[in-house]
């Protein structure tokens, strides 16, 4: 009856959606035949760090990824970006596996003898047709969205993204066109985000305005008013719709970058209130997103959430030095050569017998002409390529390391540059700092206030960090565990070094999700790679330690009525049964309206399937038979199951509802104690119901066994509290959400507004309820018509005084 209702639902919702609509009329690709493949939608959040999503979520601007966390079964995790810790580097790691492709934002390019910055078109295509050499990129046959990278989607999959930007890649690849067309086929859409702007407009200018007066620099707040509306509001926008219509079309991964946080956060700091007023926004644009992707017919996806860096909140150089970090250099370098003797005799410097790697990275031979003056425009010697709080620093001529290492000292003491790392000729690293000289790696991680695993890790990064070709002759870094906090560039928040908040951004994901060794405290880009492309079937990920067997005194029980696994969206899909119950990682699963062989679900065996994927013992109770066509309940294990019986249970020769109805009695033993478990599905007449209870009591039932025994009764019972049938069997046995002190039991069906409790689960005075829940999330509300029923018991010790059964 109810599948029927659904039926025409689904397909009124299909003729009216926007997103199938636009799929149409776009002229986009959709996914055909992948119901059952895995997808993966990865959001990331640009410039968050844990310290902050924390405090966001504590403060309420955050309520999807709040929910994520407490109704979902979602993890927070710890992301490490490595060095440099900037968007660049992060995506080439992610998509491609090249750990510090690029030394910085900008940065000179020794072979190009140019100095360029990471969202030019060309500079960013050239970066990444170097990773592609490496790699095959993670977003392969997906989209990629608002990246520095295309990340190896195609270039008509790939929008706003650095590489694929320029007006000849867009006039190529149709998105000139598809902008204007939506316009006019999104025109509700279009007006909405036209509506939003103007408000946003009105409010920003406003607020900077406010800013101004109160002694802010002007050209900053006049570049946040736009980035406010057109990267705030607009972009964010144009990438919540995007995100929904490629989930929809089904491709196989789809990368969406939300920049608006970091761009607000650079000028007014990450913890200022400017800066987390937009999480809010960011966060209902991840829901829609999120809810689109769980819903989509064409893919079965997974949702993975992470920052790629985080921000210290700095002050200015310019603040202090009007001339910035040039004339701090300039002052220091004039101050040492007038000091140091090193500096006061000019000295060739030497050749070592380096390893070809190190030779390719400093050129000993003086600069041509055309390098020399694409190096120093301004005759300084020297030129600067300072974004963030790191500056690489390229001299005109070569210096020997006694002149590095004299002014390095210089820009520490006299200059007040909180940190300057050196790489010398033969490959050693020293930090310079206000408390001394440190050499790198092995005495760093002392230094350090991160997590003492993150202290390791980081060591080891300022060694590939410092041997980029393309680092500076001296790498100034505005952070130090002594100092407060510099950026080189006009900006209150500023990541690219190795401070505790811009090296510990967040990762939010499936507590089920598969990663990598070695990723206990800390995830970075490339584990986070690792674990998509196994996810997606592309990579074999090495099997990690099994989940530990549970305590031999506790159970955790699930009773499911699965729907014959086709969910409200109309897909039927075991694999998205499998992850509802992965989610809560269950000990015993109790499933109704399983199929097996029917044409209906592919002919699939439902619950081999998913107990495959659960790595689960199942035994079947077929109740409907039709040729080589089943349909009936399962019970799943973790540990092996011994049948006792399948039988069907009486039925009622004058009711409406004809459906043979049977049930499953097994035994599980945990540990040394055996535990007697019934599932069933009862009918749907009342009369029905109260014959079929009164056989579940016989003593050919339930009615046979001892006091002493242990008893589960679950399933999907048809009835209500308060029904014959339920108070005969709760004269028997415990209906678990009655005996949870405190808790206030909680309705199963239906799934969108669960308004009824059809579900239960009865147990012998052997267990103690510990807890229970019902979870209302995304996916259990699409995955079936009812709700997952979750009861955590103990089980009382063996020489607790045995129960006295009371009669029915």
């Amino acid at each position: 009856m109810f599948a029927g209702i659904e039926s025409i639902v689904h397909r009124l919702r299909l003729g009216l959606s926007r997103n199938e609509w636009a799929i149409r009329h776009l002229g986009l690709t959709p996914s055909e035949g992948t119901s059952e493949v895995p997808g993966l939608l990865l959001i990331q959040i640009d410039g968050l760090a844990r310290s902050q999503v924390e405090a966001a979520l504590a403060a309420g601007r955050l309520p999807f990824l709040r929910r994520l966390l407490e109704r979902e079964g979602y993890e927070l995790r710890t992301f490490y970006p490595g060095l440099p810790s900037t968007t660049p580097a992060v995506q080439a790691e992610l998509f491609y596996g090249v750990k510090s492709a690029v030394p910085a934002f900008s940065f000179f390019d020794r072979v190009l003898k140019k100095m360029g910055r990471m969202w030019d078109p060309d500079w960013a295509k050239a970066r990444e047709s170097a990773c592609m050499q490496q790699a095959e990129g993670l977003l392969k046959g997906g989209s990629s969205w608002s990246n520095i990278y295309t990340g190896g989607a195609a270039q008509e999959e790939s929008h706003f993204c650095a590489a694929s930007i320029g007006l000849g890649d867009m006039w190529r690849s149709g998105k000139i066109r598809n902008i204007f067309l939506f316009i006019i086929f999104q025109l509700p859409a279009a007006l909405r985000i036209f509506w939003l702007l103007l408000i946003e407009m009105a409010v920003s200018v406003g607020d900077g305005v406010r800013a101004i007066a109160a002694g802010r620099r002007p050209s900053p707040e006049i570049m946040l008013m736009l980035s406010r509306v057109f990267i705030g509001v607009g972009l964010r926008e144009l990438l919540t719709i995007s995100g929904e219509i490629d989930v929809t079309r089904g491709l196989p991964i789809v990368h969406i970058n939300f920049v608006g946080y970091d761009e607000q956060a650079h000028v007014r700091g990450p913890g200022s209130r400017f800066a987390h007023f937009g999480l809010r926004g960011i966060d209902t644009a991840i829901r829609k997103i999120t809810r689109a992707a769980h819903r989509s017919r064409r893919r079965d996806y997974a949702v993975w959430i992470f920052s790629d860096h985080g921000q210290e909140h700095t002050r200015s150089i310019l603040d202090v030095v009007p001339g910035g970090i040039e004339q701090v250099i300039s002052e220091s370098l004039e101050q040492t050569r007038r000091n140091d003797p090193v500096w006061q005799q000019r000295q060739r410097p030497r050749r070592t017998a380096a390893a070809p790697w190190l030779t390719q990275r400093r050129r000993l031979t003086p600069p041509s002409r055309e390098e020399r003056a694409a190096l120093d425009d301004q005759g300084r010697g020297f030129v600067v390529a300072a974004m963030g709080p790191v500056a690489h620093v390229y001299f005109t001529e070569p210096k020997t390391d006694d002149q590095r290492r004299a002014l390095a000292r210089t820009l520490v003491r006299s200059g007040h540059v909180p940190g300057v790392l050196l790489r010398d000729a033969a490959g050693e690293i020293t930090w310079f700092h206000a408390q001394g000289e440190t050499r790198v790696p092995g005495e760093v991680p002392a230094l350090l206030p991160h997590p003492p695993t993150l202290r390791e890790e980081i060591a080891r990064d300022l060694v590939g960090f410092t041997a980029h070709p393309d680092a500076g002759d001296l790498i100034l870094v505005g952070w130090s565990p002594w100092d407060a906090p510099v950026s080189f560039a006009p900006e209150r928040g500023a990541h690219g070094g190795f401070g505790p908040n811009e090296t510990q951004g967040f990762a939010l994901l499936p507590s089920t999700t598969e990663l990598p060794a070695g990723t206990d405290d800390f995830i970075r880009p490339g584990a986070l790679r690792t674990a998509a492309l196994h996810y997606l079937g592309r990579h074999s990920l090495a099997a990690r330690s099994q989940r530990l067997a549970p305590a031999a005194n506790r159970l955790r029980l699930m009773t499911y009525n699965v729907h014959g696994c086709s969910g409200m969206d109309g897909r039927v899909s075991p694999r998205r049964v499998a992850r509802v119950i992965a989610a809560h990682g269950p000990d015993l699963v109790a499933l109704q309206e399983i199929d097996l062989g029917r044409r209906r679900s592919r002919a699939e065996d439902q619950a081999a399937l998913i107990a495959h994927q659960l790595g689960l013992h199942m035994v079947f109770c077929p109740t409907v038979t039709r040729g080589q066509e089943h349909y009936g309940h399962a019970l799943l294990s973790r540990w092996p199951i011994e049948v006792v019986k399948r039988k069907l249970l009486p039925h009622d020769p004058r009711g409406w509802w004809k459906e043979p109805r049977a049930a499953l009695w097994a035994r599980v033993w945990i540990g040394d104690t055996p535990v007697h478990v019934v599932t069933t599905h009862l009918g749907l007449g009342r009369r029905e119901r109260l014959l079929q209870m009164k056989m579940l009591l016989s003593p050919e039932w339930l009615g046979g066994l001892r006091d002493d025994e242990r008893v589960v009764l679950c399933g999907d019972f048809n009835l209500t509290p308060g029904s014959a049938p339920y108070g005969l069997m709760a004269n028997r046995l415990q209906d678990a959400q009655a005996a949870r002190d405190g808790h206030r039991p909680l309705s199963t069906f239906s799934s969108n507004r669960p308004f009824v409790r059809l579900d239960h689960i009865f147990i012998s005075p052997h267990f103690r309820v510990q807890d229970v829940r019902v979870p209302r999330s995304e996916l259990t509300r699409v995955a079936s018509d009812h709700l997952p029923l979750i009861v955590d018991l103990a089980l009382a010790p063996a020489a607790a005084e045995t129960p006295t059964r009371t009669s029915p």
